[in-house]
Formats: structure tokens, C-alpha cells, sequence
């Protein structure tokens, strides 16, 4: 009688479920950067697409369960509390913006990308599979050869028109890099990560956008020197983006007279600091609570400040939430960047991935630091995607050690040469016999490497 194995029963809902998934996850990864290039509109429209998507396969496959596991875990950690502080403190500071209409829609930005975030990583399953992970690599390398593309076809002025299109596509190539090559290192995919890497650098350093470039430069930096010494790179970036933050008024005071000196005037560096120093002494009091939510660019458009201070995140956060937001969010950054060293203790590959999620954070950092944030929805969505996709990352390390294979002729052989040619050299007719099957033993030990312990060993 011919037996056929048994096949597992077929799930539509689980198959439904994990296309679904697949559909969400490449839009994020794959579709979102592509799209990037030709809209501006593209990443805020496609976000929240893809995390429905994520959580239509959530709620096919079981009940959602993890979004009050999520914010119960938010609320025991130092900077998921800090977090609600800054929030509740901006969305305060309408009260006192002189367009409460236009503050109220940066808070709607603000809200809105934290909830993507929640309920894209909340949506994931506790095991995502890795033919959905690798769709990072392909995302990034579709991007960047997309780049190169319209790099060769098309005009430098026509692609950096007024809009900044191709800028911002680049940008958000400098920080979804970093999950990409954090996946394929945990994977020990090396040659991958770093010809991905090439390729990557050689798109940014074609296209001469300082911007991009400049936070990709960081983040390389930081990744070799978390690379190297993890626990390092890990203070350093902590109490580098947190120090610098909170000391930014004071740094700016102190290091004007140096920059007037060595700095010739229209320097954008020495302007910028003059600026703000001019501001600080005339208005000090201001810096304490802040001119409310969004008030940076109408000043700067009807002259009430001038045209020369900075675009970054240091002055925008002092200018409109003040000492208690700039406080509020460097101990948000902090405990950020110190928690990624706790990932190192997870399953393994998960220590793989603490240099890609550091450098991710240094270079997001410089690139509002920068000026990336000027285009407020665009870059807070990009930055809810990198986060949802290191999420998933890190629910991807589940793999084990898995137990050194051992020939099974050299060990057969061994154990016959230990019971049953001992049993033979007993019998003086067998002794040549015990001394060949000896000598095989021997033999395959050496063949083998001595792979496998000795009796007894």
C-alpha cells in the first residue's frame, strides 16, 4: 500500500493575510522611495497606505492585541514619557502662535506620523518573514539606480527645479540606507551591505547635494565607530546629539566672536550665528517658553527675524517651543539612542544591527540639524517608515545556532573501530583486521579535520 505524506491543511485567511502584508511592506520599502523622485506628495500619500494595509493583515490573521501592549511599554520608558511631554507641550504652544491655524496643522503632521508609526509597528507579527525583509535591499538599490537614471537623462536645473523633487528623493535614500544595510549585516550578507553601500555613496556623491550628503558622511562615520567599539559610538552619539541640543544658545554666544573671525562676511555659517545671537540678546526671555508652533517661517517671510538664521532643527525647536522643548526632546533623543544598545542582548544577529539603527539616528539627526525639516509632513513620514521598517528588522532575528554538522561515516567508522575492533583484536586470526579498521578510523579523522570528538571526549 502506497502511503502519501500528509500536506498541511490550506488557511485562506493566514495566505490572505501574509500577501497582504508583502503588499504593505513593499510599498513602504520599495514603492515609497521610488516614488519619492517624481511627487511631493507621494510619501505622505503612500504611508498610510502601506501601514493599512499592515493592519488589514493583522486583523485577518488574529485580533490586534499589541497597540495597548505598545503604549503600556511607552509609558514605562523614560522617552516614550518625554515624548507625550513634548507633544502635550507643542500642542500647548498653539495657544500662543500668532496663526493658530497654520501651528494647528503642524500639530495635525506631528500626530499623524505618530500614529502611522504606532500602528505600523504594532500591525507587524511578532515573526515577520525575511523574503519580506530583503525587500529593503531592493528598495534602496531600485532608488539609487533610479537616481543615477535621471542623474543621466535629464538636466542638472531641470531636475533641482523650485520644488526640490530629486533632493528630497535623495535625502530619504541617506537614512532608509541604514536599515537596509543593518538587515543584510545581521544576515551576514557583507558583500551585499557594502556594494550596496557603494552604490548608495556613489549616487549621493554624483548628484552634489551637500545636503544628503552630508547626513549620509555621519552616518557612515558613526557606523565604523559603532562598528568598532559599540558602547562608544553609542555615548558619543547619545550625549553628542543631546548635549549639542540643549547647549546650542550657548554655543552659538560663545562661538560668534570666533566665527567673525574666521569667517569673512556672507559666510552662511557666520551669518547664521549672528543672527541668532542678535536674537538671544534682544529678546532673551522669549527662548524660555518660545514663540509657539510654526511661527520660524512666517517670521523669517515678514522680516520679523531675519533672513540669515539657521533652517535647522536646533533653532526652529528653541525659536517656537523654547528651553522646555528643546529639554523635552534631547531626553527623547537620549534614551533613544541609549536603549539601541539593550538590542544587542535579543536573539541572535540582533547585536548586528545596534551600528545600522546608531548611525540611522546620527544621520536623521544632521539632516534636520541640516535643514531637511523644512518640509515639515515630508520628512516626520520618513522617518515613521524607518522606523516601522527597523521594527520589523528586529522581530526578523529569531533564528538560533544551529549545531555543527558531523559526518556520519566518520562516525559510524568510529564507532566501530571502538566496540568491534576491539572485539576482533581479541582473535589472533582477526588482528590484521582490528589494525586496518584502525588505520581508517585514523584516516577519516584526518579527512574530516578531526570534526568530531574522540570516545569519551
Amino acid at each position: 500500500m502506497v502511503t502519501r505524506p500528509h500536506s498541511p491543511p490550506l488557511d485562506p485567511a493566514a495566505d490572505a493575510a501574509a500577501l497582504l502584508r508583502r503588499m504593505g511592506f513593499g510599498i513602504l520599502v520599495v514603492l515609497l522611495p521610488l516614488a519619492a523622485f517624481f511627487s511631493r506628495r507621494a510619501t505622505v500619500v503612500l504611508a498610510p497606505v502601506g501601514v493599512s494595509l499592515l493592519a488589514l493583515s493583522s486583523v485577518i490573521e488574529a485580533p490586534p492585541r499589541g497597540v495597548f501592549r505598545f503604549l503600556g511599554e511607552l509609558f514605562k520608558s523614560p522617552a516614550g514619557v518625554a515624548g507625550i511631554l513634548l507633544l502635550l507641550w507643542s500642542a500647548l504652544s498653539v495657544m500662543w502662535s500668532p496663526d493658530r491655524g497654520e501651528a494647528g496643522d503642524k500639530l495635525f503632521d506631528m500626530i499623524q506620523a505618530g500614529a502611522v508609526a504606532l500602528i505600523g509597528v504594532t500591525a507587524l507579527p511578532e515573526r515577520v518573514r525575511a523574503s519580506n525583509l530583503y525587500l529593503t535591499g531592493i528598495g534602496v538599490a531600485a532608488s539609487a539606480l533610479l537616481a543615477l537614471a535621471l542623474m543621466a537623462t535629464r538636466s542638472r536645473d531641470m531636475l533641482l527645479n523650485e520644488t526640490a523633487v530629486f533632493e528630497r528623493g535623495m535625502t530619504g535614500l541617506a537614512v532608509i540606507f541604514w536599515p537596509a544595510v543593518a538587515w543584510l549585516e545581521s544576515r551576514r550578507r557583507r558583500g551585499l551591505s557594502v556594494a550596496l553601500g557603494l552604490v548608495t555613496a556613489l549616487t549621493l556623491g554624483v548628484s552634489q547635494l551637500w545636503l544628503p550628503l552630508g547626513g549620509f558622511a555621519v552616518g557612515v562615520v558613526i557606523y565604523a565607530l559603532t562598528f568598532w567599539r559599540p558602547v562608544l559610538g553609542n555615548r558619543i552619539v547619545a550625549w553628542g546629539i543631546a548635549g549639542g541640543l540643549i547647549a546650542a544658545p550657548a554655543l552659538v554666544m560663545v562661538l560668534s566672536p570666533l566665527m567673525q573671525l574666521l569667517f569673512a562676511e556672507g559666510n552662511p555659517l557666520r551669518d547664521g550665528a549672528m543672527a541668532w545671537q542678535s536674537l538671544i540678546l534682544t529678546v532673551p526671555g522669549s527662548f524660555v517658553i518660545g514663540h509657539g508652533l510654526d511661527t520660524v517661517l512666517p517670521a523669517r517671510l515678514s522680516g520679523a527675524v531675519p533672513v540669515q538664521v539657521p533652517n535647522g532643527f536646533p533653532f526652529e525647536i528653541w525659536f517656537e517651543l523654547g528651553a522646555i522643548g528643546a529639554g523635552l526632546a534631547a531626553v527623547v533623543l537620549y534614551f533613544i539612542v541609549r536603549g539601541l544598545g539593550d538590542r544587542a542582548s535579543g536573539p541572535a544577529g540582533s547585536a548586528l544591527l545596534v551600528p545600522g539603527m546608531t548611525a540611522a539616528v546620527a544621520c536623521a539627526c544632521m539632516l534636520s540639524c541640516l535643514g531637511a525639516g523644512v518640509a515639515f509632513p515630508w520628512w516626520i513620514i520618513t522617518l515613521a517608515v524607518v522606523v516601522i521598517t527597523f521594527s520589523a528588522i528586529t522581530r526578523g532575528q529569531f533564528r538560533t545556532h544551529r549545531p555543527k554538522a558531523r559526518w556520519p561515516l566518520p562516525v559510524a567508522a568510529e564507532k566501530l573501530g571502538l566496540h568491534t575492533g576491539a572485539k576482533m583484536a581479541e582473535n589472533p586470526t582477526h588482528k590484521d583486521m582490528a589494525t586496518n579498521l584502525t588505520r581508517a578510523v585514523a584516516s577519516a579523522r584526518a579527512l574530516t579535520g578531526a570534526g568530531f570528538p574522540a570516545k569519551g571526549g
